[in-house]
Parts: C-alpha cells; sequence; structure tokens
C-alpha cells in the first residue's frame, strides 16, 4: 500500500509531474484513483490482468486499489493526478458517490482503462487533462480543480459505456490474495520470513501463494520481498545516516556482504555508490534552484 505524498484530508487531490527517465515504479496500489498522461516519451503499466503501452498523448485512469507497476520504454515525463473518491462525492453515501462514483469504483471489471483518442469521449477526456495539468501552475485553483475532475469523470462514465465489454477483464481472486501476502510483507520485510508465513497471510497453501504471484506479478514471493526491502533500502540511503551494516539489518538482510551483493545486482552499484550519487544529485539540485 502506497501512501501517496502531497494528499491530505483538506485537500485530498494530488498533482504530480514525474520525470522517470532513470527508474521504474514497482508493484504498489493506493486507494487513490489516478489519471495519468504521457508528456513525453513511452510507458508500459502493467496490472495483474494486462499489460497496456501507452505513447505520448495517451493517458489511462487507474481504479482505487488496483495492483500496477511501470516500466520506461523511452524517456517519459508522466503527470498524474490522484484524488479520494471524497474529492468529488463530499459526505457519505451523497448521490454523488452512490449515482456517479460507486459504480465505477465498486466494479471489480476495471482495473485499468487507456485512453489512445479513438472516440470523441477520449480526446475530450485527453483535452480536459492537459487543461488540469496546465491549471496545477496557477495559484488558487481548488475549486477550478474539482470543477475540472468532476467533468472529466463525467466524459469517463460516457467512455466506459460506450466501450465493447472486451475492453474489461473478470479481476480473478488472485487480486485480493496478493494484496493481502505482499501487505504482510510491506508490514514484516525486516524480520526473517519463510514462505509458509507469506502463504499464510492469505490463508492459502505455499503451492496456490507461488501460483498466484507467478500469474499476477510474474515473480516469486521471495523475489517481491528481496526487491521491496531494497525499495526501503534506497529509501533509508537517501533520507538516514544509517551505516549501510545498520540499514542491510533494518531491511532483513543477515549481512553486510550479503546486502551488497544483493544491492548491486539490483541497482547496478554498491550501497555506499548509490548513495554518494544521490547527496551528489540533491547537491546540484540546491545549487541549480
Amino acid at each position: 500500500m502506497e501512501e501517496v505524498e502531497g494528499l491530505h484530508n483538506e485537500y485530498p487531490y494530488a498533482f504530480h509531474r514525474a520525470n522517470l527517465r532513470e527508474t521504474t515504479v514497482p508493484w504498489h496500489w493506493h486507494e487513490a484513483l489516478e489519471f495519468g498522461y504521457v508528456v513525453e516519451g513511452s510507458v508500459k503499466i502493467s496490472t495483474t490482468m494486462r499489460t497496456l503501452t501507452l505513447e505520448k498523448g495517451e493517458a489511462y485512469f487507474t481504479n482505487s486499489n488496483t495492483l500496477t507497476a511501470m516500466e520506461n520504454i523511452e524517456n517519459r515525463i508522466l503527470d498524474s493526478h490522484l484524488f479520494h473518491a471524497v474529492f468529488l462525492g463530499g459526505h457519505f453515501k451523497s448521490v454523488f458517490e452512490t449515482k456517479y462514483l460507486n459504480p465505477v469504483i465498486q466494479n471489480k471489471d476495471i482495473d485499468i482503462l487507456c485512453f489512445r483518442g479513438e472516440t470523441d469521449g477520449q480526446r475530450r477526456l485527453l483535452g480536459k487533462l492537459r487543461q488540469l495539468s496546465q491549471l496545477q501552475s496557477q495559484p488558487d485553483v481548488e475549486f477550478q480543480t474539482r470543477s475540472l475532475i468532476s467533468e472529466i469523470w463525467l466524459i469517463l462514465l460516457s467512455v466506459i459505456q460506450e466501450a465493447d465489454s472486451s475492453a474489461f477483464r473478470t479481476v480473478t481472486k488472485n487480486q485480493d490474495r496478493i494484496l493481502s501476502m505482499m501487505s504482510f510483507i510491506q508490514e514484516n520485510y525486516g524480520e526473517k520470513l519463510t514462505l509458509e508465513q507469506i502463504a499464510d497471510a492469505a490463508s492459502v497453501s505455499t503451492r496456490e501463494c507461488l501460483r498466484c504471484f507467478q500469474e499476477s506479478i510474474r515473480q516469486s514471493p521471495m523475489d517481491y520481498l528481496i526487491e521491496y526491502r531494497v525499495q526501503i533500502a534506497k529509501k533509508l540511503l537517501q533520507t538516514t545516516n544509517f551505516s549501510i551494516t545498520e540499514i542491510a539489518l533494518r531491511c532483513g538482510f543477515n549481512s553486510n556482504s550479503y546486502f551488497t551483493k544483493i544491492f548491486r545486482r539490483s541497482c547496478g552499484k554498491t550501497p555506499n555508490a548509490y548513495r554518494k550519487e544521490r547527496q551528489s544529485l540533491e547537491k546540484s539540485a540546491i545549487v541549480i534552484e
């Protein structure tokens, strides 16, 4: 589960323009709804059910709690608009929530939709997303932002109604199971975990656990555990002064040498070299500002 940066109770909307030329976005999910627009380059987006490739000028919508990952195909810049349902729905069980939001949010067949400008509705939606991004460079645009996202949501509903049913695929029970197991890993990554413990988190056998991971995210549970540990280690290397050994132990690696080996295999450099590189980039950014 990812906490979306910049998303707060008093204003449950966040805009991110991400330059993701040198990284990938690992498997993650969040409660927020998301519209993404490819400003430059190409991006490959995967869910547990499908993989889509989007080019410059195309966009996507991901539903709440959809497990996704992104891979950079060509130098990409991505505009991401994230918001909680309450941003449009207001109070609990309002007509906005029950009539307009829930039919999408509660539809388990809708995980991700892409918009390539193939219909009038898609072209209008793409234009509104560009307008929404431009709006964020101006001050005091909270009301305009909510109004524009309301327009985008109504267009989304019409696009869904017009779409062929083959655009959707039934989400299997794998999704709920793997979210339970991934949540367990994220809560306990610093401990010594076994395959049996991970499987128990979803009340399935180890064989079913392996099958679920392979079919959903195309990797084993233990590979995902190691990948997640490396993600946390990268954050600690950037944001703390902990020693390499302490970071290794905090992230569940039983030795400094093993941590260094795994980190180098994943990132192409040692933890110490990664830390120095990030510190250098941060200093450069401060000088430019």
